[in-house]
């Protein structure tokens, strides 16, 4: 009995290697036209990635940068935008300044920093420095976290004798400042999940499958054009939640070591926190799916402990949530319908808000 179970066991997992192989193969000799449509845009994906030339490189420090002079258009389902970096180091390339001239400040953080979805000149970094006549080097890059905004700072921003110092901080850094601490020092190792991802057209069509269990678009808000699902926020809140106890201490350990640096540089320090889509039409999502109000004390754990610790710790923070939720409630659109991003009208009204606020406390003035 036991050997026949072996037997049809050892079987099966011949036949699933068989048909796994047949796939690979396939998706590599058939013409692309002739093969099904799922298959047929992961290996359209995968030489669009070989076309943007992969504009990351590894880095000892800092995980990974961008590529010192890449220029290309970033195509995505929701928009077209340049990823170009202007300020070029040896190892490493920036979006940099838009006005030339001496940087009166600097910002680090991760996409939304860099203006991930919207070109340059539109990115809420840009405008600012256009109302405040002051030119700010942008070094966002994306899928970064606060170990990597902290040395980028001591590595590449205080050297350039800024005035200012913006660090961005996004709801999904608690999860990349555990993922840095617990890869810290291992960057270049070999994964197989990566190179999986990279190579294979079967892990691809699974990881496909298993994201789309998950990703039901559940809740519309058509007026605006955004979709969102409630399992994959559920599941995203839970996670962020959970890695909370470890992630914000090491959070705020980073903007203790920033906020230092930049005293002993005798720059200012501002801590710019930047909502989610989901924060920011969180009202609305609640109207659709009212199971998602026990999310409540959770979609912006984050925020509330940020702003506490500013309080705490006398801080310059700002806040971004109000005012584009305020816009939003209007019915305003502030991100792109499908990614995750600000649109060049989110990036304005942060820009807006910044710049009302520099002003207020008296680091601008309106004839500078």
């Amino acid at each position: 009995m036991l050997k026949q179970i072996l037997e049809k066991t050892a079987l099966m997992l011949f036949g699933a290697v068989v048909a796994i192989l047949s796939l690979e193969l396939g998706a590599r000799v058939i013409p692309s036209r002739l093969l099904p449509s799922a298959v047929r845009s992961i290996i359209e994906e995968k030489e669009a990635r070989l076309r943007s030339n992969d504009p990351y490189l590894p880095d000892p420090k800092l995980w990974y940068v961008i590529k010192p002079g890449t220029d290309f258009i970033f195509k995505h389902p929701d928009q077209d935008f340049r990823m170009k970096t202007n300020l070029n180091f040896p190892g490493a390339g920036f979006r940099g300044g838009t006005l030339g001239g001496p940087p009166w400040g600097v910002a680090v953080g991760d996409s939304f920093t860099f203006g991930l979805g919207v070109n340059q000149e539109a990115t809420w970094i840009a405008q600012l420095a256009k109302l405040s006549r002051h030119d700010i080097i942008n070094l966002g890059v994306p899928g970064w976290g606060p170990q990597q905004y902290t040395l980028t700072l001591e590595q590449y921003g205080f050297p350039l004798k800024p005035k200012i110092v913006f660090y961005g901080l996004f709801s999904n850094d608690v999860g990349n400042v555990t993922a840095f601490a617990n890869h810290e020092g291992h960057f270049n190792d070999f994964s197989m999940r990566e190179f999986l991802r990279l190579n294979s057209v079967t892990f691809n069509l699974f990881r496909r499958l298993r994201r789309a269990k998950i990703a039901v678009e559940d809740i519309q808000l058509p007026d605006l054009g955004l979709h969102f699902s409630s399992a994959s926020l559920k599941g995203r809140v839970t996670a962020d939640t959970a890695r909370f106890t470890r992630g914000w201490p090491l959070t705020r350990e980073q903007i203790e070591t920033a906020y230092s640096d930049s005293q002993r540089s005798n720059t200012t320090f501002v801590l710019l926190y930047f909502p989610s889509k989901e924060e920011v039409y969180w009202k609305a999502i609640k109207e659709k799916s009212k199971s998602l109000e026990s999310l409540d004390d959770r979609i912006d754990l984050l925020r509330k402990t940020a702003m506490e610790f500013c309080r705490s710790r006398g801080l310059f923070c700002i806040d971004l949530t109000p005012p584009l939720k305020t816009r939003a409630e209007r019915g305003g659109k502030l991100y792109f319908s499908v990614d995750s991003h600000w649109n060049d009208t989110g990036n304005k009204i942060v820009a807006d808000e910044i710049y009302k606020q520099l002003l207020e406390k008296k680091i601008l003035h309106e004839s500078s």
